[in-house]
């Protein structure tokens, strides 16, 4: 699978010729829409513009429930404001938290997402409720995004609160037999 970052929470996961993609933005954004084709587009945020640029007529999920696209499985949770994702895709379980921080429904979704490789999130909202809702989650792999409004400093804050050195990387690629053992691993991944 290879991760690819098209700049606020947009993500493109990709493996051979299938495509998701998270939270991607339309025209008006800071960055350039992002143009490819793919499979399923789902959205943390349910009042989202879906004004999307994303070409081959995707399947779109914004709202909670569980969902199937072939061999990847979703389950959007409802929580107030936000719809996290869980994704299991080549046996990797990957949770995208969007901008949550509130730590008891964090919680409740970790009860039921079980284990986390890896965890994508918007480092926005109280710092030490998000260091909680980490440690809870335990990912092996934490990916920080840059969220629309936020500030630089808050964000570098948050990565050197982690406590680990972060990985800079252009995209992520990454196997079940490759995902961390022991400890966690910081990715900040470059902007495509």
């Amino acid at each position: 699978m290879v991760i690819s970052y098209y700049g606020l929470s947009c993500l493109k996961l990709q493996s051979g010729d299938a495509v998701i993609v998270a939270d991607p933005f339309g025209k008006g954004a800071e960055f350039p829409a992002p143009r490819f084709e793919a499979r399923v587009v789902f959205f943390t945020d349910p009042e989202a513009k879906k004004d999307i640029s994303i070409a081959g007529d995707p399947r779109i999920f914004a709202f909670p429930g569980e969902y199937e696209a072939g061999d990847i499985s979703f389950v959007g949770f409802g929580t107030p404001g936000v719809t996290p994702f869980l994704v299991e895709w080549e046996g990797i379980r990957s949770l995208f938290l969007g901008n949550l921080s509130d730590v008891d429904v964090a919680d409740t979704i970790i009860d039921f997402a079980g284990t986390v490789d890896i965890l994508y999130l918007v480092p926005s909202g109280s710092s030490s409720a998000l260091q909680k809702i980490v440690a809870n989650i335990d990912p092996r792999i934490i990916v920080p995004l840059m969220g629309e409004d936020m500030k630089k400093s808050a964000f570098d804050a948050f990565i050197k609160e982690l406590g680990e050195k972060p990985e800079k990387m252009d995209k992520l690629t990454i196997k079940k037999k490759g995902l961390p053992q022991d400890g966690q691993r910081i990715i900040i991944l470059e902007r495509a």
